[in-house]
């Protein structure tokens, strides 16, 4: 279900609730605001609020975005996420949970992905845990530290820059999973300082077991992405487990070192199988759900134009 609030200037009104109702929405209201600027510039505006269920908000914004009168520059709307919505629908049709709005998944991955104080404390204090789980093979410390790691948001923020062609957002996701990855390395590396070897916690699995795992999971994981009902964080916890112990695995044994039996070179070959068949697993879904990046572009174009 979403509650969409759409600001546009006075006498555009009418076109969107067009667009809404053209999108399969049953109501639409319409009121007037005042918009004031910092230089105390008065501009009238038409406010359309559009209720409905979460697949039409998709299809309705996704239009908006790319019709001939929407202008990024001086359109502004909001998409909230109302518990309940009791309007001239059914609940059997309202609370249909896919597919969510485009840019609902985009800014939600764009949080994720943005390397602040807060995501590198969490995930290096995170693998803290993980390491020091993995040298104890204490499973409740292991998925502790496994539940709080942003890992796969990144592989999916990556997956789905590519599908929209959004290469700045492309390119944050990777870096934020190149960010992640340096950081569960030198937490192994804190780990192994202050503790001895052996690493009880065994690595398992082959290139082909984790490229299969990968791809089952990047699909769980761009499924979850795209639907109001999916639990996200729960397949994020699938896909931290999977991935983000080799990168502690292998800070450890840069202290530790190597053994013969170790198969370095075997774990770090599946390792990248593991991210790039995840991503590209959920990079597919993401096309499958039709998640449109046309009306993104255009609104970041114009950005940039303005600037």
């Amino acid at each position: 279900m979403r509650l969409i609030t759409v600001k546009a200037p006075e006498g555009q009104g009418r076109s969107i609730a067009e667009v809404a109702f053209a999108a399969g929405a049953a109501q639409v209201s319409m009121r007037q605001e005042r918009q004031y600027s910092p230089d105390h510039l008065e501009l009238p505006l038409d406010v359309v609020e559009v209720e409905t269920a979460t697949p039409k908000a998709k299809q309705f914004i996704e239009n908006l975005m790319i019709a001939p009168f929407y202008d990024p520059v001086s359109y502004a709307f909001t998409i909230r996420h109302p518990e309940s919505l009791f309007a001239s629908q059914p609940p059997e049709k309202d609370t249909v949970p896919l597919v969510r709005p485009t840019t609902d998944v985009y800014e939600e991955l764009w949080q994720f992905t943005k390397i602040t104080v807060s995501l590198v404390g969490r995930v290096f204090l995170s693998s803290v845990l993980l390491a020091y789980g993995m040298v104890e093979d204490f499973l409740p410390l292991i998925i502790a530290g496994l539940m709080f790691l942003p890992f796969h948001h990144h592989m999916l923020g990556t997956g789905l820059g590519a599908v929209l062609r959004e290469w700045r957002f492309f390119g944050q996701g990777l870096l934020a999973l190149l960010t992640s990855t340096i950081l569960i390395t030198l937490a192994g590396i804190c780990v192994a300082l202050f503790t001895a070897p052996p690493i009880s916690w065994q690595l398992h699995g082959s290139p082909l077991s984790g490229f299969i795992l990968s791809c089952v999971i990047g699909i769980a994981a761009g499924l979850a992405a795209v639907d109001d009902a999916g639990r996200r964080e729960l397949i994020g916890l699938a896909a931290t487990a999977h991935i983000s112990v080799y990168p502690a695995w292998f800070g450890m044994k840069l202290i530790f070192g190597f053994d013969e039996g170790d198969k370095w070179p075997e774990h770090l070959l599946t390792y990248g199988i593991n991210i790039t068949s995840l991503t590209l697993a959920a990079a597919l879904t993401f096309a499958l759900m039709r998640m449109k990046g046309e009306g993104i572009n255009r609104f970041i174009g114009s950005m940039k134009q303005e600037r």
